[in-house]
């Protein structure tokens, strides 16, 4: 993350307004019209005494007198009804601004490098931004209360003009002190900002991400079953327990911040009214002029009271807005890119051949790398499996593939130019993808297909790809269509698919994108091997004359691939043909040959779910099989410790056939 850029206050404040300007017009003028109104009815009503009193000294007649006072009385009315028409008019107007503001920090999400999106240092300061747009603060806060500031700025400096024309050392005494009040405020807000706002960043967005996590129907199965609730209510403990001290802390600064400001304006408020009695007492003033003085006297005090209370707040405000536009004006790698990166827009190829040049990555904040000198050329056309073991790089390779992220050593190339160079939003259209982990979204059938608004979605390709995905005949009994809302969240009658049917709204998904690359991350993880291996039939169909890669640490894709590449600890250990890596009989021929020992297993487990529906004599049946499966594990057992693979790899598989073993033999007790 780049250093962050401080703002000043009036750069701020006017930043805040002309978003006003930019995002409601009306809302402007509110905020410039109500503080006329506030400052014409408050020197109406601090000069109506000294009038009245004034006809008085000077015998009008009483009709007069009652004529001039109900005159004022109409004007400091109207003033009023404007001054307050404008107040309540304010939060219907807000919202315009508010959705402007808030539609910035969002494009800022959504287009920002992905690799910010698992960096806490980004997350802290999109907290902070989205901070600026909570009500009550940043630019809500400003806007609301510059109307306020506005006026009793005003007033302020006219009160103060007013005294000065009588005495001009009382009035520069008086500015004095309110500087020396602002210089107060600003010690407390900015010290405030510090030991509050930003100290409490990373605690408010882990009380977000605790709040939707217990509220989040994913979790609910494993926070019931494994009682997560005393695990979570430690954690909301801890987040309370560290606002709770920061607050402590916060309420006393402030408690501070208020004795030293009352005591600065008690000083000022005793010279003020010493000045004016002496004044009268020394005859230089008549009534109606010591009322009137009186008025301007506590006129300028309340003033200066609330202009630095609401500077102190605007400044805080400020200070918010400050870390809003440093959040959506933030430049990506900014420091670090090419001239030339991204300036590639038109990206419209016949044929796409990538080369993976001696490419090595690790991820932010880590020091190990995942990937070391990756050395790999996918030709036009062709179906390559990424294949080894969890954690060997596979899905990693495909991030950077994808220009997820960027390799810290070497370069990747897509015919023959480095990708860097292409216009990252116009290269994420070449590719459909289809990931291990697949979320559905809160909207209609249709729009988790097309992520598109229904006017821009084409309905007719919707149901081509649900009919060529092996969804439509599902989602056709549903009685409102492609129109149902999957999810219960916002619709009562929404409806959750399994795992298998989200695996083919991906498949669908990727489909309607139509992206030259179909990439396939793991996608058949949630199925057992006999659904794995028809899905890959249906997926061979699907992608008749692209390029395709398919990630997977089972093996059951390689068999229709034209190539394979299998990681281990982010090398590339092995490349070539299933057919000539079996006859290397390397550490690709010793795990398919492992996991084909659990394909038998499963379609035997698959054999015995079916007898036990149907009415072939049950035990005697199901304890044969029992029997042989028992066995294939021991067979399995035993293959682990021969010395075909390194030892270390022996241990690896070893694990994996005991755990397969131990897991068939729960099903097989259970059936």
């Amino acid at each position: 993350m780049k250093k962050q850029k401080t703002y000043g206050f009036l750069s701020n404040f006017i930043y805040a307004l002309n978003i006003e300007k930019k995002s409601n017009l009306r809302l402007l003028a509110i905020t410039l019209i109500k503080p006329i109104g506030d400052i014409v009815r408050t020197l109406m009503w601090t000069y109506a005494p000294k009038f009245i009193l004034s006809f008085i000294e000077n015998g009008l007649p009483l009709d007069k007198i009652i004529g001039y006072t109900i005159a004022i009385c109409i004007v400091a009315m109207i003033f009023d009804l404007i001054s307050t028409t404008c107040y309540n008019s304010f939060e219907f107007e807000y919202r315009k601004t508010e959705g402007y503001v808030e539609k910035k920090r969002m494009d800022k999400i959504f287009h920002t490098d992905f690799k910010n999106m698992e960096s806490p240092d980004f997350l802290d300061y999109a907290q902070k931004a989205k901070t600026a747009l909570i009500r009550g603060n940043g630019f809500h806060g400003v806007l609301y209360q510059s109307r306020n500031f506005i006026a009793q700025g005003t007033l302020m400096i006219l009160s103060a003009a007013l005294i000065g024309i009588q005495n001009i050392i009382m009035m520069i005494l008086f500015i004095i002190i309110s500087f020396g009040i602002a210089k107060i405020s600003n010690y407390f807000t900015s010290l405030d900002k510090k030991k509050f706002s930003d100290a409490m960043a990373p605690t408010w967005r882990k009380m977000t991400y605790l709040e939707s996590t217990s509220k989040n129907f994913d979790f609910a199965k494993d926070i019931r079953l494994f009682h997560m609730s005393k695990v979570f209510r430690k954690q909301f403990d801890d987040v309370n327990n560290t606002y709770a001290d920061l607050d402590i802390k916060h309420h006393n600064r402030m408690v501070l911040f208020g004795v030293s400001v009352e005591s600065v304006l008690l000083i000022q408020k005793v010279l003020m009214y010493a000045w004016l009695v002496y004044n009268v007492i020394s005859g230089n003033y008549q009534i109606s002029d010591f009322v009137l003085y009186v008025g301007l006297v506590s006129t300028f005090h309340d003033s200066v009271g609330y202009v630095n209370w609401i500077y102190s707040s605007i400044r805080g405000n400020c200070l918010m807005i400050n870390d809003y536009r440093n959040f959506v004006d933030w430049q990506e790698d900014k420091e670090t890119a090419d001239e030339t990166d991204g300036h590639i827009t038109d990206i419209s190829l016949d044929k796409f051949e990538f080369q993976f040049e001696n490419v090595s990555f690790k991820y932010p904040g880590h020091d190990n790398y995942v990937l070391k000198h990756v050395n790999l050329t996918i030709n036009n056309g062709t179906k390559l499996a990424i294949v080894g073991v969890n954690g060997a790089g596979k899905s990693t390779f495909i991030k950077l593939m994808m220009k997820l992220y960027e390799p810290n050593e070497g370069r990747i190339l897509l015919n023959g130019i480095d990708i860097k160079e292409y216009n990252r939003e116009e290269y994420f259209k070449l590719f459909s993808p289809v990931f291990q982990n697949i979320e559905c979204f809160a909207m209609p059938i249709f729009q988790n297909v097309s992520f598109a608004k229904e006017e821009d979605t084409d309905m007719d390709k919707v149901n081509a790809v649900l009919e060529q995905s092996g969804l439509k005949e599902k989602v056709d009994s549903y009685e409102k269509g492609i129109h149902t809302n999957l999810l219960k969240i916002f619709d009562k009658e929404g409806i959750d698919l399994s795992g298998g049917e989200k695996q083919r709204l991906a498949m669908a998904r990727a489909l309607y994108k139509g992206g030259d690359i179909v990439i396939l991350d793991e996608p058949t993880a949630a199925l057992d091997a006999l659904a794995e291996d028809k899905m890959y039939r249906e997926f061979e169909k699907m992608i008749q004359g692209k390029t395709a890669l398919f990630i997977s640490h089972r093996l059951g894709s390689t068999r229709f691939c034209d190539k394979i590449a299998m990681f281990e600890d982010g090398v590339v250990v092995e490349e070539g043909t299933h057919d000539e890596l079996m006859a290397r009989n390397g550490k690709y021929a010793y795990m398919f040959r492992i996991q084909s020992q659990y394909y038998e297993g499963d379609a035997k487990c698959d054999s015995i779910s079916k007898m036990a529906s149907t009415d072939v004599p049950p035990s005697e049946e199901r304890g044969r099989y029992k029997d042989e499966v028992d066995a294939k594990c021991d067979s399995i057992s035993k293959m682990a410790s021969t010395d075909v693979p390194p030892s270390e790899e022996r241990g690896r598989y070893k694990d994996k056939g005991d755990a397969k073993c131990d897991s068939r033999g729960g099903q097989d007790d259970e059936k």
